[in-house]
């Protein structure tokens, strides 16, 4: 950001020193006074009187109106001592000279007048300038930042600088003024929202002018942010409670029609079976259908326990040393019942990771569900080995594959790809939950998918030092006993 340099005598008279001033009257009326030597042997010496009026204004725009005056003067009495006759002293030979020469001072001291005028009137609008530039900066640092704290404090030292102080403070709290610090009060409807501090060694026309030009431009520059910053936060509530309301709406939708499918499953088995005559036949096709359905039920149910334990920020792992094989054969386990075969190859003397093996067997669970999912009656390969200083798992199925832009999409709760409600069953809960549960463990997960080729799912964790290899090897045998 190109931030605008302000001036830090804003508010402070630039005028040069007085013994400048006097060195440049007498050397300026010398000037003058030489200059008319060579020039009155063709000029009528009384017409010459105009070029010490050079010096006045010179003198007037640099020192004001009382330097102009004496100059005027001092002019005057040269042009009289050295010019005008009889010459030598002060003394007129023609009483009509005194008349040119009242006329010339008062011509001076106009002139030295405007002169001053003039610069003040230019100091002003300078000053105003500068003041504006002031105000853009402010309303640029506090109405283009979301840290409205920070942007204060930064704003406070552009002010210190344009008004040549050491350091002010801008707070959106009332603060009282001491010894140290003078108080201005911003305010903005009659309420108060905040105060400028700055040093108590101000002058009192600083005072005033901070006043009547600072303070007002600030107070509206201040209540446009923090009336910005309310409305951010509204919008950013407002965002919560959209995507909030989106969650339940997907939650309703997902229940909905997960839970009404195993339910109904339970009632027709029920249904179908004969109270009065029932035979093991029979018992036996409603025992499996309802053991099936039951279990989809309990599994939708876990997930979304796991969902919200995640989204709630509750799951904290349990850190132990655990075995990448024994949470990958677990996690198999858990899917084989269901659906596929898996093969699974670890690479030996895999060492220990740190982390929740009862979280990591749920999120493998659910990557080797979905794999078993997309390619029926296909093996789904599970590898694990060391690459550098990760251990890396793949888990590379045999399935349609998933196109590019669903890539990232597919690990958003409750999100399917197009036509996957009408192809495969599932809640869209599963690569969620795994990725949540690999972050609080120190893992990650990325999918790698040519569509008509498969799906590789790549899971890494980073290799942990062992302070103590003994503890770690202990526990880990202890795991796997």
């Amino acid at each position: 950001m190109t931030s605008t340099v302000l001036s830090p005598l804003l508010l402070k008279s630039d005028r040069p020193s007085r013994s400048a001033g006097v060195v440049v009257a007498i050397a300026s009326v010398a000037a003058a006074t030489a200059v008319i030597y060579p020039l009155k042997q063709v000029t009528p010496v009384l017409s010459l009187g105009i070029l010490y009026v050079l010096a006045v204004v010179i003198v007037s725009m640099f020192w004001g109106l009382v330097f102009g005056i004496a100059t005027s003067v001092l002019s005057a009495a040269a042009f009289n001592f050295f010019h005008l006759p009889p010459g030598g002293d002060f003394t007129l030979a023609d009483n009509r000279d005194w008349a040119a020469l009242l006329a010339f001072v008062v011509v001076g001291a106009a002139t030295g007048m405007l002169a001053d005028l003039a610069r003040s009137r230019g100091r002003d609008a300078e000053q105003r300038r500068q003041e504006a530039d002031l105000s853009a900066e402010m309303a640029q640092l506090l109405l283009g930042t979301t840290h409205l704290e920070s942007a204060l404090e930064l704003a406070a030292q552009r002010l210190a600088v344009a008004v040549g102080v050491t350091s002010a403070v801008i707070s959106s709290r009332a603060l009282d003024a001491d010894e140290q610090w003078l108080a201005f009060a911003l305010q903005s409807a009659g309420a108060r929202i905040g105060t400028l501090l700055l040093p108590s060694t101000l002058s009192d026309v600083e005072r005033a002018r901070i006043a009547e030009r600072v303070v007002p431009s600030l107070e509206s520059i201040l209540a446009a942010a923090l009336h910005r910053a309310e409305l951010q936060a509204e919008v950013v509530e407002t965002a919560a409670l959209r995507r909030s309301d989106e969650l339940k709406t997907a939650v309703l939708r997902s229940v909905s029609h997960d839970l009404r499918t195993p339910l109904t499953a339970i009632l027709i088995a029920a249904t179908a079976l004969d109270a009065e005559r029932p035979t093991s036949e029979n018992v036996g096709d409603v025992r499996e259908q309802v053991i099936d359905a039951a279990t989809r039920l309990w599994r939708l149910i876990e997930k979304l326990l796991d969902l919200s334990v995640l989204q709630a920020g509750r799951a904290e792992p349990r850190l132990v040393w655990y075995s990448v094989d024994e949470v990958l054969q677990e996690a198999i386990e858990q899917v084989r019942s269901d659906a596929g075969v898996f093969k699974l190859s670890v690479e030996p003397d895999m060492p220990l990771l740190q982390g929740d093996p009862g979280q990591l067997e749920r999120a493998f669970a659910n990557v080797l569900e979905n794999a078993a999912r997309y390619s029926p009656d296909k093996p789904v390969s599970v590898r694990a080995r060391v690459v550098r200083d990760r251990i890396r798992v793949l888990v590379v199925d045999q399935g349609p594959g998933i196109p590019g832009s669903e890539q990232e999409r597919i690990f958003l709760p409750f999100y399917q790809a197009p036509g996957d409600l009408r192809r495969h069953s599932g809640s869209g809960l599963g690569l969620a939950i795994t990725r949540g549960f690999l972050e609080l463990n120190r893992g990650r997960i990325s999918v790698e998918s040519v569509p008509g080729r498969g799906t590789s799912f790549v899971v890494e964790f980073p290799l942990i030092e062992q302070q103590d290899g003994l503890l770690a090897t202990g526990v880990g045998a202890a795991q796997r006993g």
